[in-house]
């Protein structure tokens, strides 16, 4: 999927920055491609286990889950900044002029503010989770691990939010339409 022409992501501009972070990203799905294979293979080694050997393996749920959500974090980080993200784009798709430079910093602040306040949250409750010292059942890792994952995330579409504002501003008040130049 392609970002969207309205208001394509900060990887899809190709200077030298953005070409790094375009290379970072396409890495950064191939390890995710591999994190969802790994999950494939231990659901096929566990259902295989339970079924045919009546054996289970101890905390392969866990650690299942525990990787798509760091995928998933991950994956929505890339998607904010590529501008693959689920958005309603009708707004920027019919400005013109001064009017899209002024939606897409509108939108910017948006996600901003809500990765924002989200990592906030996530910040105070891994911080309580890892005071508590509370462990998952089957793995016995700290609880603020996992959760950790979430905060990441939601951090990272802040920076990402913020660096497209920027951009966004500039394009506002340099009135060259916005976008990547």
């Amino acid at each position: 999927m392609t970002g969207s022409a309205d208001h394509a992501g900060m990887l899809g501009d190709r200077r030298p920055p953005a070409a790094f972070a375009a290379r970072v990203g396409t890495v950064a799905e191939w390890v995710f491609g591999i994190l969802l294979l790994a999950v494939v293979a231990i659901n096929v080694v566990n259902a295989s286990g339970r079924y045919i050997f009546s054996y289970r393996v101890v905390g392969a749920d866990e650690l299942m889950v525990y990787t798509i959500i760091l995928v998933v974090m991950g994956g929505a980080v890339l998607a904010l900044a590529r501008g693959e993200h689920i958005s309603v784009n009708l707004v920027p798709s019919y400005a013109r002029g001064r009017w899209r430079p002024a939606v897409l910093v509108l939108h910017d602040l948006t996600a901003l503010a809500a990765a924002g306040y989200t990592a906030a949250a996530s910040w105070a409750y891994v911080t309580k989770i890892a005071r508590l010292g509370t462990r998952s059942m089957a793995l016995g890792i700290p609880m603020a691990i996992p959760h950790a994952a979430v905060l990441a995330g939601f951090a990272g579409m802040t920076v990402v939010a913020f660096v497209l504002l920027v951009r966004d501003v500039r394009a506002l008040v340099g009135g060259d339409g916005g976008g990547p130049p």
